[in-house]
């Protein structure tokens, strides 16, 4: 017969969930106007600490930088900011300025000319700084990936007081003479998402993206997160257009020459 546990052992119990619970970085949800736009963000972490700001690529939220990422960092005291870049997730999407016209872009991939976009890597370099003004933070361990990791370039170039560290990942100098990327990978980005409002449909089109770009957590957590995307963070594929046109001409622009320029800001 076992014997019901004491009220000693429940009172541990209880502490020891309580000690778990407030170890653990809760996010903070909010939103700014910065740089002409509004930018949901979470943060986490103490305020007072070195804060690391990560910045997401192409058509991604927030949420691809995982919470249990973020929650670490935060237990390793930097304060942790990652939040929707404009035209994605919960930050304005900028409908007024239309489809980029595709026939005006073509000829000037390769070149820095950006007449024919909507608007530029730099702009959103620019949310970013003003992120960080808007919560007060004067420097930061900026964090890129992929189109997030050019955008980090551009801060680390044009805006070096306010960069602590950088952190460039799965992103390229703009070098136009680089090596094209992986055939499958190309392929699946360029396959359009379907044309339908099922969620189920959408959801399972987004994990087939984040599996050719090299996601490797299990289909649940990528069908989780794409779920999370379609449903609560105000999915439009005509949106991210426009972030991909931003692509097609910043990402091919040669930033070579001023990356060698960076040098520690004492």
């Amino acid at each position: 017969m076992k014997s019901s546990p004491t009220f000693t052992n429940v009172i541990f119990i209880v502490c020891f969930i309580f000690i778990l619970i407030s170890n653990r970085a809760v996010a903070q949800s909010g939103k700014v106007d910065a740089n002409g736009i509004t930018i949901a963000y979470e943060t986490f972490g103490d305020s007072k600490n070195e804060a690391i700001v990560l910045i997401q690529g192409t058509g991604a939220t927030l949420l691809h930088y995982p919470v249990e990422l973020c929650e670490k960092l935060a237990a390793n005291d930097f304060y942790v900011i990652r939040f929707d870049n404009r035209d994605i997730g919960l930050s304005t999407h900028l409908d007024s300025l239309g489809q980029p016209d595709w026939v005006a872009i073509g000829p000037h991939i390769g070149t820095c000319n950006d007449a024919s976009l909507p608007y530029t890597l730099l702009d959103m370099s620019k949310d970013v700084t003003g992120l960080m003004d808007a919560l007060r933070i004067d420097k930061a361990h900026i964090v890129g990936a992929s189109m997030g990791g050019a955008i980090a370039q551009l801060i680390a170039i044009h805006f070096p007081q306010r960069v602590l560290t950088l952190t460039s990942m799965s992103a390229s100098s703009g070098n136009p003479l680089r090596p094209q990327g992986d055939a499958n990978a190309l392929k699946t980005m360029a396959t359009p998402p379907p044309q339908t409002t099922d969620v189920d449909s959408i959801a399972n089109y987004l994990v087939g993206v984040y599996k050719a770009l090299g996601g490797i957590d299990s289909d649940e957590v990528l069908k989780e997160r794409a779920l999370n995307h379609v449903k609560n963070r105000n999915w439009k594929p005509e949106s991210v257009n426009r972030q991909v046109a931003v692509v097609l001409i910043g990402d091919y622009c040669d930033r070579r020459e001023q990356l060698k320029q960076i040098s520690p800001q004492l």
